[in-house]
């Protein structure tokens, strides 16, 4: 029995070592994944909110659609996320999107990669969808935009 504590002797720190990294390092990792499709989900709320606030308070729809673009790519710029390329769509109730009382919504989509996880056969990493809308009324008192 004395023979086999001294062969045991400084296991336990090597054995903590190794469970301790095997533990540690997924969590790393889930935390460092979690974080980044929260911050893209932040951006896209943000870009899809600024993007109609934008377009309701432009003078035309083709500067509308100007707007719109610029304050969803300045949002996901603010979160970090500038190489993400937001797909903006824009869709209205009226004819002219800004008719006075109309609604005007906007779609924001984005593929956000994951982290460390390559797509099998390719360098590019496997990639989340994220969505997020926002619609507003255009005010009632306004001057009908020009289309």
């Amino acid at each position: 029995m004395h023979s086999q504590s001294r062969n045991d002797r400084g296991s336990a720190s090597i054995e903590f070592i190794v469970v301790g990294v095997a533990i540690i390092l997924p969590l790393i990792y889930i935390a460092i994944t979690v974080l980044t499709l929260n911050a893209a989900q932040f951006a896209s709320n943000q870009a899809a909110r600024e993007g109609v606030r934008a377009f309701v308070t432009s003078l035309s729809n083709s500067s509308g659609n100007q707007r719109a673009s610029f304050a969803a790519n300045q949002a996901f710029a603010d979160h970090g996320l500038s190489g993400s390329a937001p797909q903006i769509s824009i869709t209205c109730d009226h004819m002219s999107c800004l008719t006075p009382g109309g609604k005007v919504s906007v779609e924001i989509t984005t593929q956000v990669p994951l982290p460390f996880v390559p797509r099998w056969g390719t360098s590019d990493l496997v990639s989340m969808p994220i969505t997020s809308q926002a619609t507003l009324l255009v005010d009632q008192y306004r001057q009908a935009g020009t289309p």
